[in-house]
């Protein structure tokens, strides 16, 4: 590592960031960190960061969740060969999936959590190395409300959800110089949940929305929120739901 390299400001790792959500949150973003772009689609990432080192230093980081087996040693590699430091971590990128149980096949379940909560396990195990986790200071995990209410066809989907809600409590215990979050979103309108929105969807999806449904600057909101430097709460799961939870 030369004596140049400015291992003091780190890097925001945004995962999906080609989602609408991961879009949203690293436009933002882009206003006062450096950022690391994960997608696995290379000619949108390079799209996104083109826009964006207008505003910043943007690197990226291509790469299908869907298989996570190399995941570990690939982001590992990723780092290491650019002495890269990450500071945060907000995990966007999902997999939505909404079946009966009936019908779900092992490879939508396997695929829901590959993509959903073992993604983000590897790269935290890379993360958690020493000479890393003394620079990463938040991690925010975008979880769904559906991991604390039933949903019709929605088990999968929302266990893996849950799962990430277990996870901010046990690794904010094991690594105290980090937060860990999850942010719980109730229904927010991007090109994954278009369908549910689609006339002749099912009308009352929405009826307990007490402010209506959300959009993405409003869960980029959220994010700025949990990553604040001098934010006083860790292990803890931010509802972010227009009032759903209490209807």
């Amino acid at each position: 590592m030369s004596s140049t390299t400015k291992i003091e400001k780190g890097y925001t790792l945004i995962t999906g960031a080609t989602s609408t959500l991961g879009e949203e949150v690293a436009r933002r973003r882009a206003a006062t960190d450096r950022l690391l772009l994960h997608g696995r689609n290379l000619i949108a990432l390079e799209a996104l960061a083109y826009e964006l080192r207008a505003y910043t230093d943007v690197k990226i980081w291509c790469y299908d969740f869907s298989n996570p087996a190399r995941l570990h040693d690939e982001f590992l590699n990723f780092l290491e060969q650019d002495a890269l430091h990450v500071e945060r971590v907000v995990h966007a990128a999902g997999y939505l999936k909404i079946l009966p149980l009936r019908s779900f096949e092992l490879v939508d379940t396997v695929t829901t959590f590959n993509v959903n909560v073992f993604s983000i396990i590897e790269i935290l195990r890379v993360l958690a190395r020493k000479p890393y986790r003394e620079q990463l200071r938040s991690v925010v995990l975008m979880s769904a409300l559906f991991s604390k209410f039933g949903d019709k066809g929605n088990a999968i989907y929302s266990a893996s959800k849950g799962a990430l809600n277990s996870l901010v409590k046990g690794l904010a215990v094991e690594f105290p110089q980090t937060r860990f979050n999850s942010l719980i979103l109730g229904a927010v309108r991007t090109r994954m949940t278009n369908h549910l929105f689609l006339p002749g969807a099912d009308s009352q999806r929405f009826a307990r929305y007490l402010l209506g449904t959300g959009n993405p600057s409003e869960v980029a909101d959220g994010v700025d929120f949990l990553l604040k430097d001098t934010l006083w709460m860790t292990g803890q799961e931010l509802f972010l739901d227009g009032g759903a939870s209490i209807a």
